[in-house]
């Protein structure tokens, strides 16, 4: 079979601009995630904090908030996956054309824009949503067990 051959300015240009807007819809797929996560979670938190909840509605909501978090924290995991992949094909793209790096990892386009990440800005977000998300999971546990032992 032979090689294809290779694409013309216009379609590459095209599937550049796919790629783009793919990436575009996974980087905010991946916060609007973990946000209606926090929501499922503040609810379910009321529920099985409140003093006047029964004792399956504590079990059930607690269960049910460490299952969201893990919900959450998964999808959260794969859309930001799917982020760094078509970040990763735009900038070899822009690469290989011989363009400017806007696809570039975000640290490099601050540091070579004289802008070093100090304090809170140098932890990465989806890490930091990931954790506090997990927190949720553990506190939803903790609950649910604390549901079980008080009969």
């Amino acid at each position: 079979m032979s090689p294809s051959p290779a694409p013309s300015d216009e379609q590459a240009l095209l599937q550049y601009q796919t790629v783009a807007m793919r990436r575009a819809g996974f980087d905010s797929m991946m916060w609007q995630a973990p946000g209606l996560g926090l929501a499922a979670q503040a609810f379910l938190m009321t529920i099985a904090l409140n003093p006047d909840t029964g004792q399956l509605a504590k079990v059930t909501s607690g269960l049910l908030s460490m299952v969201v978090s893990f919900m959450s924290v998964q999808l959260l995991a794969k859309h930001r996956r799917h982020e760094l992949a078509d970040s990763i094909w735009l900038q070899e793209f822009e690469r290989r054309r011989g363009l400017p790096e806007v696809h570039a990892p975000a640290a490099e386009r601050c540091r070579a824009a004289g802008l070093p990440s100090k304090g809170l800005v140098k932890l990465r977000s989806h890490r930091v949503w990931t954790a506090g998300l997990a927190v949720f999971g553990f506190v939803g546990l903790a609950t649910a067990v604390v549901g079980m032992v008080r009969s």
